[in-house]
This record gives C-alpha cells, sequence and structure tokens, in this order.
C-alpha cells in the first residue's frame, strides 16, 4: 500500500523520536511504501529555523517531500488559513491512504479534493491537542479560532474513516472542541521505538546503573524524570522520598527555573535522591529498566507511555481520560499528588505483593501496545476494513 502522511504545522526533524518519525517507520517496516510530507520548519539549537525545500530519501527508505507553507495576506486569515499545497503531489503519487497530522490546517481541504476524486483512498486524522495544551474559549478572537476550526472539521468529517486522539483526553477535546462526532473517533497512544529497547540485555542494565549510583538489590529504586517544572510535581515526589527508609530516588532531567531553588534545596539535604542531570532519548529506556518502579506524579508527558513500554511497574497521577496507560494492571494511580499520598502509595507498593501483580503484568504481553510496531498495525486497522 501507498501511505502519505502529511504534517502541515509541527516543525520534523529527520530520524527523531517523534510520533511523526516513528508511525512512519514501523509502517515501513510492515511494507509498505511511505511518503512523509512536511514543511520547511525543523528544530535547530533550541530554535524553529527554515530549512531547504526539496525531496529526499531517508536510510528507511521513507520519501520526505519538504514544502513551504503558504501564508494568506489577510492578516486574520494568516496564521489560522496557512496551508501545505499537496494536491498535485497526492496525485503524482496516488496514495491509499492519507495519514494527515493535526486537525488545524487547511491543508485538509487539498486531502479533501483529492478523495473525492480517489474515493477509495482512505483518510485518518490525529489530534495531539487537550484542555492543558490546545485552544480555550475565554474572549472573542478565541471564539473566532474555534469556530474557524470547527468548520474546517466539518467539511473533513464526511470523508475521513477515523480521527484519533493520541489519549482518551485528547479523543474528548477532539470532540468537545472541534465537534468531532464520537462514532468517528479512536485512541491511537504514543509509545516507544522498540528499537531503542534492549530488553536482552535489562538485566546487565540495570546491574550496571544500580551499581554505579550504589543502589542494592534491597533498595526499592524509583525513577523519575524529564521536564522539570512545578507541572511535573518531582519535587513532591522527591520531598516524600527522603522520608522513606529502604528507598531511593533517581532524577534525569533538566530543571526550570521555576522549581530550580526548591529542587536544589531538598536535593541537598536528602542523600537518597540521585540527580543524574539530562541524559540522551535512547538512554531512557536503560534508567527505566534500573528501577523497581518508575513514577510521574504531575502533568502527562511521552514519557509515560515509554515507561511502561520498558515493561516496569509504573504510577502516574490520576488524570480523566489519561486510564491507558494501565493494561490490565501494569500500573496505578495517586491523587491528589501531595506528600502523605506519595509516602502512602510507594509504601502501599515497596516489594509488596500488589507490587509483584504489578510487576507480573508489565512484564507480559499486555504492555506490548506501548511499541511502535504494534502502533503501527493499529493505524492501519482502517485499511483492511
Amino acid at each position: 500500500m501507498k501511505i502519505v502522511h502529511i504534517a502541515p504545522n509541527a516543525p520534523y526533524n529527520d530520524y527523531w523520536g517523534y510520533q511523526d518519525n516513528l508511525l512512519p517507520k514501523y509502517q515501513r517496516k510492515l511494507g509498505h511504501d511511505i511518503t512523509f510530507i512536511a514543511t520547511n520548519l525543523m528544530h535547530k539549537d533550541g530554535k524553529i529555523v527554515e530549512t531547504e525545500c526539496k525531496e529526499y530519501f531517508l536510510d528507511d527508505g521513507i520519501k520526505v517531500i519538504r514544502l513551504k507553507k503558504r501564508y494568506y495576506s489577510n492578516i486574520i486569515l494568516k496564521n489560522l488559513n496557512s496551508r501545505l499545497e499537496v494536491f498535485d503531489i497526492l496525485k503524482e503519487i496516488k496514495p491509499d491512504m492519507i495519514f494527515h497530522h493535526g486537525l488545524v490546517s487547511t491543508t485538509i481541504y487539498d486531502v479533501i479534493k483529492y478523495k473525492k476524486l480517489n474515493p477509495n483512498c482512505v483518510i485518518v486524522q490525529d489530534n495531539h491537542l487537550d484542555y492543558n495544551i490546545g485552544f480555550s474559549c475565554n474572549n472573542l478572537k478565541e471564539y473566532i479560532v474555534r469556530a474557524f476550526y470547527r468548520r474546517v472539521n466539518r467539511r473533513a468529517v464526511p470523508y475521513v474513516t477515523k480521527f484519533y486522539g493520541v489519549t482518551p483526553w485528547r479523543k474528548k477535546y477532539a470532540n468537545d472542541y472541534f465537534k468531532i462526532p464520537m462514532e468517528k473517533l479512536d485512541v491511537l497512544i504514543m509509545g516507544a521505538d522498540d528499537e531503542k529497547i534492549d530488553f536482552e540485555n535489562k538485566d546487565k542494565i540495570r546491574k550496571e546503573i544500580r551499581e554505579k549510583y550504589n543502589v542494592s538489590d534491597n533498595d526499592f529504586l524509583i525513577v523519575t524524570g524529564g521536564k522539570i517544572d512545578k507541572k511535573k510535581k518531582i519535587h513532591i515526589l522527591m520531598d516524600a522520598c527522603r522520608e522513606m527508609e529502604g528507598t531511593k530516588l533517581l532524577v534525569f532531567g533538566s530543571v526550570s527555573d521555576d522549581i530550580k531553588e526548591e529542587f536544589e534545596k531538598i536535593l541537598s539535604e536528602n542523600k537518597n535522591i540521585i540527580y543524574i542531570g539530562w541524559i540522551d532519548s535512547d538512554r531512557v529506556y536503560d534508567y527505566f529498566f534500573s528501577a523497581d518502579l518508575v513514577f510521574f506524579p504531575g502533568q502527562h508527558s511521552v514519557l509515560w507511555e515509554q515507561a511502561c513500554a520498558s515493561k516496569v511497574p509504573c504510577v502516574f497521577e490520576k488524570w480523566e481520560g489519561m486510564d491507558h496507560v494501565n493494561n490490565g494492571g501494569n500500573s496505578d494511580f495517586v491523587f491528589p499528588v501531595t506528600k502523605e499520598n506519595l509516602i502512602e502509595k510507594i509504601s502501599e507498593l515497596r516489594f509488596t505483593d500488589k507490587y509483584e501483580n504489578m510487576k507480573k503484568v508489565a512484564q507480559s504481553e499486555k504492555t506490548d501496545i506501548y511499541l511502535y510496531s504494534k502502533i503501527a498495525e493499529k493505524s492501519l486497522e482502517c485499511l483492511n476494513k
């Protein structure tokens, strides 16, 4: 099958570990012909910069086509109505399936135009926005924005087979904000790159990291990290762990200014907390292997699903519509996130029967759903109907 991905908004970097890199990669591994149409924007040295508009192939055979956005001169429509002009490219490729990333681009109009000429082509879209990182309606401008994008998606609905939220919460947001009908909505989770997780050497990696940081087999090692700010609530987890004997906490990541002073104070007062700074994204899985428990007490990040994919028991803050990270008992939740509640949750799990049951599920095939090889299979289910 010929599959075309279109990412009309976000910057795109080759070979990164985002969904728009990994989904095409594993669809390609399933034997499909993949083309990725992206903007000419990319991340470089912490900034978004323009790169050359061109066509080229990645090492795995995926064709990338970089295009410059078309902006309208009308100041009101300039950003809302920016788009990639893809119709002629689609006519040339003749895809069997088009995966349009996001619900906030009029690029979908070109996709609809192609679909009208090729009714057997399957179109799917996804949504990465939610109530924390999406649009709201607090003033007239925001109401106009919502009305515009509802109109865009109202035109798309008859031609799109499936709309995916990358979490259950984002599925709900697509229905609430964009008015996508529930019967056309499903969840296509994010996850981990199978090739980056060295399951074969898991025990060796676990032993090496624990020895490096003087963590014994009798210590209950909790691992957490990422971009550390107040919303991630890692400082509360640190405060809880410093009062618990036989428990150590390993923290990785960069610390934001809004939490730095408090973070450093707690760290300096507790020898049971190990801070290792920022680590390469490919090494995150190794540190998850070293853990008895991975714990994220705050706002969601893709590290949640990556931790589940590493087949280690996990605890997360309980959020409505985020229960997809628990598939049969590999994970647990805590709410509200207070020092006392975190102490209670850790005590409840520290080498207990409940923990052993979580560990058994985490190490089973139930957590295979968080691997992109499985996510890619689900993304193609519309082709098989």
